[in-house]
């Protein structure tokens, strides 16, 4: 596609998910595209007219509606859309900040997206272990970007938080897209982190949670090889458990991101078989464990070792 963004918009091209995004308005949470005169782009955002759902849009709740092609989403940062896996249109609400506008349009849009490209969007983020890459999985809370901010610290390539993008090829192999370039945490996370919350933004207006750059973002895809789902749990050790069968493939579609949006575009085929295959190339684990922040250098030791036989 080319921009037809009206005469004066300030454009700029970024990088995510394996997806070249024009947008009409800074996006720090994206790689940029240095240099990029080019105007293809394979996703627009822009502000503009959002529309009102179509008839045949199914209403998740009152503030979200959605179609085969098209999602609609009404919050207090604004109104949204995303349409047809190409282009994103947002209102911004009287006074809602940038920070607001943002984290709507890369969650819930941007995934939205992404399941309209037929991408299959895990709620997970991923770190480069070697030649390929680990996913870290589960539901919000239980670690997953305190384990890939531990990650960073000491030196690892991270592709994505919150939201990990996994493609496959002709082959069936599976691989993870470099995503957004930043890593959202509480401030107290960040604290025993032992990283300094000043001059971070805020991911919203009115959170403790901050937006910390990715220093070691990774700029190309990696084959998939072990997905791990964190859960917390009561007690005072670290338990690792293989999972196989039809226990691994309901953990990816347990763990996919906006399911229930999926679902409702038609997807639940396509994403069945998508579990399918990523049950057949990746390893897959249950990593239970308290929370207990002291314990993120045993956390990082079980998840990156090298030869899966070491597992306990």
């Amino acid at each position: 596609m080319v921009s037809s963004a009206p005469a004066g918009t300030t454009l700029r091209i970024y990088r995510a998910f394996g997806l070249r995004i024009l947008a009409d308005l800074a996006l720090p949470e994206l790689a940029p595209v240095e240099g990029a005169d080019d105007p293809v782009f394979d996703v627009e955002i822009r502000r503009s007219a959002v529309g009102t759902p179509c008839d045949s849009a199914r209403s998740m709740d009152p503030s979200l509606h959605v179609a085969k092609t098209d999602v609609w989403l009404e919050t207090s940062a604004g109104r949204f859309r995303a349409s047809r896996g190409r282009a994103i249109h947002y209102e911004p609400a009287p006074g809602a900040s940038a920070g607001d506008v943002r984290l709507f349009l890369l969650g819930t849009m941007l995934g939205a997206i992404l399941h309209q490209r037929g991408v299959l969007p895990l709620h997970a983020n991923a770190i480069q272990l070697g030649d390929h890459a680990i996913a870290l999985a589960g539901p919000s809370g239980a670690g997953k970007s305190t384990l890939a901010a531990y990650f960073m610290r000491q030196g690892r390539t991270v592709f994505s938080d919150d939201v990990c993008a996994v493609s496959f090829d002709g082959n069936g192999q599976a691989s993870v897209m470099p995503g957004l370039a930043r890593i959202k945490l509480w401030g107290e996370t960040l604290a025993a982190l032992g990283q300094s919350r000043d001059g971070l933004d805020r991911v919203a207006e009115g959170f403790d949670k901050f937006s910390l750059p990715m220093t070691r973002a990774a700029v190309a895809p990696a084959p998939l090889r072990r997905l791990y789902v964190l859960e917390l749990e009561a007690g005072a050790s670290i338990r690792v458990e293989r999972l196989t069968g039809a226990t691994a493939v309901n953990a990816v579609l347990s763990n996919i991101y906006r399911w229930p949006v999926a679902a409702a575009m038609g997807m639940t085929a396509d994403h069945f078989a998508n579990a399918i295959a990523l049950a057949r190339v990746c390893d897959f684990w249950s990593l239970r464990r308290p929370r207990d922040l002291s314990l993120l250098p045993e956390l990082a030791k079980r998840v990156s070792t090298e030869n899966f036989e070491d597992l306990p």
